[in-house]
């Protein structure tokens, strides 16, 4: 098994400015993990949460969101890696949410206020964000899940706008601010920092078996890296 080649230094300057990096591993569980762990412990990241996803495919797009919107504070960084690709479709979406958050307040600016809780019924837990928060590395970015029975509209809601609407008004703005449609390939090890970044899956056939990493995530430690 070969280990993959990293350039830590340029997949985190990748990170600070698209949102995103990518890493080539063998197509394995084993390796994928050491690759995520080689870059957990280069951003000081204590475990890692592994959760194999397979699937014989899926007619539905996957909600547009922030990962773990459920916990009161999102994860910094997850990562999905390919072990099978698709037969058509399954290709993974990244929305600039620093774009999205700009260009929502510029035509909005009454929804800066807006928050929404968000519930998770498998775990189950709630958190509310704001929809706008003002990140200290990023500066304003969206934070967000598309409408679901498990999401509830906090307010403060302005008169001059439904909750239709402000759904609509989001997803508008994520539409203008795609950043890559990534489609796979077995060994692809896709980084996201989950503060700067929404992503989506677009439907897709055939069995897709895919790795994801979550970076202390408080709530799933499979791995402990050693820092």
């Amino acid at each position: 098994m070969r280990s993959a080649a990293i350039d830590l230094g340029e997949l985190l300057l990748d990170l600070d400015v698209r949102g995103y990096g990518l890493i080539r591993a063998e197509p394995d569980q084993e390796a994928m993990t050491m690759a995520a762990a080689r870059f957990g412990a280069y951003v000081g990241a204590g475990w890692i949460g592994v959760r194999l996803l397979e699937s014989p495919g899926s007619a539905a797009w996957l909600p547009r969101h922030t990962e773990q919107l459920d916990d009161p504070e999102p994860l910094h960084y997850f990562a999905l890696g390919c072990l099978e690709t698709a037969s058509d479709g399954g290709a993974t979406c990244l929305y600039d949410g620093r774009i999205a958050a700009h260009a929502l307040l510029k035509l909005r600016p009454e929804l800066a206020q807006v928050r929404i809780t968000y519930r998770t019924e498998w775990r189950p837990s709630t958190a509310t964000h704001p929809l706008v928060v003002h990140d200290p590395q990023h500066g304003a970015v969206l934070r967000f899940r598309s409408v679901l029975e498990t999401n509830a509209v906090q307010g403060p809601l302005p008169l001059s706008i439904s909750e239709e609407g402000l759904y609509a008004a989001v997803e508008a703005a994520l539409s203008e601010a795609i950043a890559v449609v990534h489609r796979w390939r077995p060994g692809d090890l896709l980084i996201v920092d989950n503060r700067a970044m929404i992503h989506s899956r677009e439907p897709f056939t055939g069995t897709r078996r895919m790795i994801r990493f979550r970076y202390d995530d408080p709530n799933f430690k499979t791995v402990i890296i050693a820092q």
